[in-house]
C-alpha cells in the first residue's frame, strides 16, 4: 500500500475519532481563553431577604441556621461571627451571608457550578486524574499525526510544496510573534 493512501485512511479515521474530543476542547478553550472576564466554571448569585435576627446579643447558631431556612437553595452553614462593624458574617457552602442584626437585613453572594461547561474546563485542565491524563495525551498526540499529515495529502498546486508552505510558514510565525511580543 502506498504511503499516500496509508496517511488518508488514518487521517480519516484517526480524524472522525477525535471530532467530538475536539469539540469539547475547543469549547472549554473558549470559555477558559475568557476568564477574565467572567468565571468560566461557577456563577455568582446575590440575594437579599429579611430575618427575624433584631439585636447582635445572644445570636446563636441556632439563630443563625433559622434566619437562612427559609432561602431558594439548600444553605448550609459552616460558621459566623460579628465583624468590626456589628455586622453578623455567615460562613456557609460556597459563599457568605451578612446580616444587619439592628434591621435583621441580610444579603447572600454563593458560587454555583455552570452545568457541563464546569465539567469541560475541568476536562480540558485533564484535572479529573491520571487516566484522563493519558487519553488527554493520546488525543493530543493523535492531533499531532492528524495536523502533519493532512500536509502530505494534497498534490499538486494547493499541496504542501506550494500553496500549503506559506500556509504552513504562516500558521507557525503567528503564535510566535505573539510569544515574542507578550511573553
Amino acid at each position: 500500500m502506498k504511503i499516500r493512501k496509508l496517511l488518508r485512511i488514518l487521517h480519516r479515521d484517526l480524524g472522525y475519532f477525535i471530532v467530538g474530543m475536539t469539540v469539547v476542547y475547543a469549547l472549554s478553550g473558549i470559555f477558559l481563553n475568557h476568564r477574565h472576564d467572567f468565571n468560566p466554571d461557577y456563577k455568582i448569585y446575590f440575594t437579599e431577604f429579611q430575618t427575624d435576627i433584631n439585636s447582635a446579643e445572644n445570636v446563636d447558631e441556632q439563630a443563625v441556621k433559622k434566619a437562612l431556612t427559609n432561602q431558594e437553595m439548600d444553605v448550609v452553614y459552616k460558621k459566623h461571627y460579628i465583624n468590626n462593624q456589628g455586622m453578623i458574617k455567615v460562613f456557609i457552602e460556597n459563599g457568605e451571608a451578612i446580616i444587619n442584626p439592628e434591621t435583621g437585613k441580610a444579603s447572600m453572594s454563593y458560587l454555583q457550578r455552570r452545568p457541563i461547561i464546569f465539567e469541560m474546563n475541568k476536562l480540558h485542565k485533564a484535572s479529573v486524574g491520571t487516566l484522563w491524563k493519558w487519553v488527554s495525551d493520546a488525543m493530543a498526540v493523535i492531533l499531532l499525526f492528524v495536523a502533519v499529515s493532512g500536509l502530505f495529502l494534497l498534490k499538486g498546486k494547493r499541496g504542501l510544496s506550494r500553496w500549503g508552505w506559506w500556509f504552513t510558514i504562516a500558521g507557525v510565525i503567528v503564535p510566535l510573534i505573539f510569544a515574542l511580543l507578550y511573553i
